[in-house]
């Protein structure tokens, strides 16, 4: 998208000096300065993207990479490996991540039960995930 809108700038400016426009000149520049915002955005935007490789993930993983930690887990989870998601998913709350409290609730609430993860739903609320906010919300409307 970025280099669209240069590409977009680059045209209504040169349209605008040749045909001697200026509200087609300062469209051109506020295109530029858009496509500017955008490279900047994306060149200091973290990578939200999930791992390539599970061995980019393994990695990560052990660097202590809590999200890392957490996509490892949910991969053991794809595979029914509970036992391996619970002690992966506990190591990446060790390391401070939010939504690995929440897929442990989720966890345990569908293996034991919600008064098991009840203090793992509040934990991760307490923390700001939205997600067991609201979902604690609508089991206590009170």
């Amino acid at each position: 998208m970025t280099l669209f809108l240069f590409a977009a700038a680059a045209g209504f400016t040169l349209a605008a000096v040749v045909t001697d426009n200026k509200p087609m000149l300062y469209v051109g520049l506020g295109i530029w300065i858009v496509g500017a915002l955008s490279a900047l955005w994306l060149w200091f935007l973290p990578r939200r993207q999930g791992f390539r490789t599970p061995e980019a993930a393994r990695l990560a993983a052990e660097a202590g990479n809590p999200r890392a930690i957490r996509a490892l887990a949910m991969d053991a989870l794809s595979t029914g490996d509970d036992a391996r998601a619970e002690r992966l998913l506990l190591v990446a709350i060790d390391h401070g991540d939010i939504d690995s409290m929440w897929e442990l609730a989720r966890l345990i609430d569908r293996r034991d039960g919600i008064d098991a993860s009840d203090p793992w739903y509040r934990m991760a609320a307490d923390n700001g995930h939205f997600a067991a906010r609201r979902h604690l919300k609508r089991r206590d409307p009170a």
